[in-house]
């Protein structure tokens, strides 16, 4: 009896035992649950319980090399529906369909989706947003998403490329750096219960989203407008069906303007042809014609079998492998040194070192460039077609590469490799974008191609063929350049088309000591054809105003026109000092006037000089106007115009 209460007693204890070691655990879990992770756990359970509405981040802004705004983003109102909570499903859906323009079956099947969160509607217009928020109806939502925008329209818009409904890059530099542009998605989040319903009282949460970077481009907003402006008006005139601009600067590869026509709205992409997209100054391929002559030029004397003094003798043509090659003024024309060659654009004489180059031409034509990508920072860009070279290849086909048929190339390699005999030789990768936000500036790559004494050669004979050749077209007033014009056939239906051409110009400027490289090519012109005729007036108009943007001041000097039809005359003007006439009669003052070589204009009705404007202590180019005032009532409308030098 005593044993059994005994063990008896002892199992009572071990139970009180057990109880209190199981109530301490309990204790000890419940104060690691209420207190040491309370915090964690309640996050955790508010996260279960939190819906998030993603938010997107803006992209980045892209601007030009000055920082002008090329490419930004707006604030616009986006719909999104809880379905759990949407009342009255069908009839709602049809609402909505009103207001937001869509159809009432789109709107009932997201409504009805297992989902926690659905989009109806995004970038709606504030009428819109009005609309929603006067409906009032459960479970239907609206925030903020950002839209790309772009203040300048068409503005570069082959270069900038285009951005989709969900802020994703699609083209160009939108899609080259869209890892970039890119922002951080935030979110918009409220406490709902397990069937999805806002909870009383509900917690709401809202993540910032986060701005992609920005992008500062190469591009210089200014010459891309004018550059843009040059070239529709000339395709107008010309009633051609497309065209391209490109210009370089020479001492880095850095894209300062590039346009291609026709355009298109980069905000309503839409509604223009996916044609207008195409950035064909980087992705379309076409044969050069004679612009290519100074690649066979460079090659030529690289190789050793010409310099600037050999002479050719072009008869008008010439037959190779039972091919005639002619050249393109009948008649030919006669004998000719090869810078003279150049400037006639002579397909006798460059089909003759084409042959005799043969597929060396091709060697040199890969070492400068071409049959490659040039690397720049753009999407599709072309390679160009080379002959690869052999014993089969038949001798009229090096005849042809020689002045510019028979290969292709895009007239980006072309212009990167006019850059390159500007700057003495190196081959720039050209490229749009300057600087990424946070990531430092790009650093040019350069490769040397060209010996600094072959580079100098092909500069003064691209010099001589604006000032005395084909490229006239391109002289400016207080500025040289250098060039080559081109006009070539395209290939229709597989045969070489006698009406189609391509019109060319590249170029350098100024000739002396180059800054920029420029390309334009004019598809299908109709009211003229040839290449000085059509593209050579646009590099000299873009041209002149780039330059003096640049800080490079003019040469005080006027073009004169040769009566004979013969290369203009650039005839220097001095610069004169301006004597002072106040207080003399108006004829004794324009009598100074006229002796020191300026152009006196009197205004007012006075006979003796009160004021005049420039000053003394100024000075102007010879044939400068001075106005000299001889009364007090009568004034100019609008400032005098005048063009002093200091």
């Amino acid at each position: 009896m005593r044993l059994s209460k005994l063990g008896e007693k002892r199992r009572i204890l071990l139970m009180l035992i057990c109880f209190i070691a199981a109530s301490v655990m309990l204790w000890v879990r419940l104060f690691l649950l209420q207190v040491v992770r309370a915090e964690e756990l309640g996050t955790k359970a508010l996260s279960q319980r939190l819906r998030p509405i993603p938010v997107d981040g803006a992209r980045g802004d892209i601007l030009d090399r000055n920082g002008i705004l090329l490419a930004g983003s707006e604030e616009l109102a986006s719909v999104y529906a809880i379905p759990a909570e949407v009342p009255d499903k069908e009839k709602n859906a049809e609402l909505l369909g009103r207001v937001l323009d869509l159809e009432p079956e789109v709107v009932l099947e997201r409504l009805q989706k297992r989902a926690a969160a659905v989009w109806l509607k995004k970038r709606i217009t504030k009428e819109e947003e009005l609309q929603i928020r006067e409906l009032g109806i459960r479970g239907i939502g609206v925030v903020e998403a950002p839209k790309r925008v772009y203040p300048y329209g068409s503005l570069a818009a082959h270069v900038i490329g285009i951005s989709g409904i969900d802020n994703q890059g699609l083209e160009g530099l939108e899609l080259v750096y869209d890892r970039y542009l890119t922002g951080e998605r935030g979110s918009f989040m409220v406490e709902r219960d397990a069937s999805g319903r806002e909870v009383p009282g509900a917690t709401k949460v809202y993540e910032e989203p986060k701005k992609g970077k920005t992008l500062r481009l190469t591009i210089d907003a200014s010459f891309q407008a004018i550059a843009e402006k040059a070239l529709a008006k000339r395709i107008e005139e010309t009633q051609a069906t497309s065209g391209l601009v490109i210009f370089v600067d020479v001492t880095n590869g850095e894209i300062l303007a590039m346009a291609s026509w026709p355009t298109f709205d980069p905000e309503n992409y839409q509604d223009y042809p996916q044609a207008n997209r195409r950035n064909i100054a980087v992705t379309d391929l076409y044969e050069p014609g004679s612009t290519f002559k100074i690649v066979t030029a460079a090659a030529a004397i690289e190789e050793g079998i010409a310099t600037v003094s050999r002479r050719f003798f072009d008869p008008g043509y010439i037959v190779v492998s039972g091919w005639r090659v002619r050249c393109w003024r009948a008649g030919g024309h006669g004998s000719q040194n090869l810078t003279e060659a150049l400037e006639n654009s002579c397909n006798i004489a460059f089909a003759t070192l084409g042959m005799e180059l043969g597929s060396k031409l091709i060697n040199y034509a890969k070492k400068y460039g071409f049959g490659k990508k040039t690397g720049i920072d753009f999407p599709g860009e072309a390679t160009g077609i080379l002959y690869s070279p052999g014993p089969d290849v038949p001798l009229v086909t090096w005849a042809n590469i020689g002045f510019g048929q028979s290969i292709s190339i895009t007239p980006l390699q072309l212009v990167s490799f006019a850059a390159a005999v500007a700057n003495g030789g190196v081959l720039y990768v050209p490229h749009l974008v300057k600087e990424i936000e946070g990531e430092g500036a790009f650093e040019p790559k350069g490769t040397r191609i060209l010996d600094e004494a072959t580079a100098e050669i092909l500069r003064e004979m691209m010099f001589s063929v604006v000032e005395n050749g084909s490229g006239r077209t391109a002289q400016m007033e207080g500025y040289t350049a250098g060039g080559k014009t081109g006009t070539a056939q395209m290939v229709v239906d597989g045969r070489y088309s006698h009406t189609s051409v391509i019109a060319s110009f590249v170029g350098i400027a100024p000739a002396e000591n180059p800054a920029i490289a420029g390309i334009i090519a004019i598809h299908e012109p109709r009211t003229m054809q040839y290449g000085g005729q059509v593209a050579g007036p646009v590099f000299a108009e873009i041209v002149a105003e780039m330059l003096p943007a640049l800080g490079i001041e003019p040469v005080p000097e006027e073009l004169v026109t040769n009566p004979w039809g013969g290369p203009n005359k650039r005839v220097a003007k001095a610069i004169v000092p301006v004597p002072d006439v106040i207080g003399k009669s108006v004829l004794e003052a324009q009598n100074i006037m006229r002796s020191s070589s300026l152009m006196p204009e009197v205004v007012g009705q006075g006979t003796k000089v009160l004021d005049q404007e420039p000053k003394l202590g100024q000075s102007l180019k010879e044939g400068s106007k001075v106005y000299l005032f001889v009364d007090t009532e009568t004034i100019l409308e609008g400032p005098p115009i005048v063009d002093a030098a200091n």
